[in-house]
């Protein structure tokens, strides 16, 4: 086992804490957390648990609209998906057109990459 630590800034709330996390990697490579310090509440200690062993982000981008008073339509992941899929889940939406009219929180891409997690619409625009 490899014994490292790693220092990040906690994003779950405003006091943004400076966490500091000891883990080993396992033969198998898989990390696991031995100790988390700084944090100042229980959110911070499962944030950086999180994000050693498989961090999480909510995506956000823009998709094509069509027919619509605006060519492009912010979207982002209803929840986090996995850092690691953000790339794949990017390439998956260059492809994505929708039709005006569409509503905030309508689903653009449903199960994103089978994550579970739909692709939302995070305004509205209406037909031209």
């Amino acid at each position: 086992m490899t014994r490292y630590v790693e220092t990040f800034s906690c994003t779950t709330c405003p006091s943004e804490c400076s966490l500091s996390v000891t883990a080993d990697r396992a033969g198998s490579g898989e990390p696991c957390v031995l100790n988390v310090t700084g944090n100042r509440c229980a959110r911070g200690e499962a944030f950086a648990r999180q994000e050693i062993v498989r961090p999480v982000r909510v995506l956000t981008t823009t998709v094509l609209v069509n027919g619509g008073d605006e060519r492009l339509l912010p979207v982002r992941t209803a929840a986090p998906i996995p850092r690691d899929l953000s790339v794949e889940a990017m390439r998956a939406l260059r492809s994505v057109v929708v039709d005006a009219p569409i509503r905030m929180g309508d689903v653009v891409l449903a199960d994103v990459l089978g994550t579970g997690v739909d692709v939302i619409a995070s305004m509205d625009i209406d037909r031209a």
